[in-house]
């Protein structure tokens, strides 16, 4: 049964990444431009997201930070940061609780929107999302993104994850890579990623761009 589920969730992915779908809901992008998307969950971090815009401005990378409602209250200034430097921001619920999509989406967009923010990226907490939300998400003009590659970065730092750190050389154009901009192995890991993209000859996009849709994000 296993190997059945999976091998239907490889059909699923594989259809939304070449087709229209892509913009319902995708894990990666079929293409031949040498593009991928860098993409950071649960900040603003008052330490870790400065320190990732450093990197990523040292290299002239844009990337999208999915945010989370409650910090972007509490760091404004950072998410202020995000934008004017160039990236992109993503709806990553409000305090990161699992299986309430519709609940976290409309809660993160308010906090967005006080900030003069709207976006119709999404990315569940936790990647849990159910068949009804999912719905409700396309209804409502949102993009759910999932990812191709996790670094694992905070389970590596929490000591939740044993195996090996995911091997970088191995991104691939269409590739959306997951990271947390609020732990050390992020920050020693960012450089390496981006160091291997450039020899491949990959360039770090927004998710919009290599969706293929309108600019996402945008002031009141």
């Amino acid at each position: 049964m296993g190997a059945i589920r999976a091998t239907i969730a490889r059909g699923v992915k594989g259809v939304c990444a070449r087709t229209r779908l892509k913009k319902i809901i995708c894990w990666r992008v079929s293409t031949g431009v040498p593009h991928v998307a860098l993409t950071f969950d649960d900040g603003p971090d008052e330490t870790g997201t400065p320190a990732v815009l450093d990197i990523l401005a040292a290299h002239r990378a844009p990337a999208t930070f999915f945010l989370q409602g409650n910090h972007v209250e509490n760091h404004s200034a950072i998410v202020r940061r995000i934008v004017g430097a160039g990236h992109e921001v993503g709806n990553h619920g409000y305090n990161h609780a699992r299986g309430q999509s519709v609940t976290q989406a409309a809660r993160c967009d308010a906090a967005l929107e006080r900030q003069g923010l709207r976006t119709r990226l999404f990315r569940p907490p936790g990647g849990v999302l159910g068949v009804a939300d999912l719905l409700w998400l396309g209804r409502s003009g949102y993009t759910t993104v999932m990812w191709s590659l996790d670094a694992v970065d905070s389970m590596r730092e929490e000591g939740k994850w044993r195996g090996d750190a995911p091997d970088y050389s191995s991104v691939v154009a269409g590739d959306i890579v997951l990271m947390h901009d609020d732990n050390a192995a992020c920050l020693r890991d960012l450089p390496v990623l981006l160091e291997s993209l450039k020899r491949k000859g990959l360039q770090p996009v927004t998710l919009s761009r290599l969706i293929g849709l309108r600019g996402q994000m945008s002031p009141e």
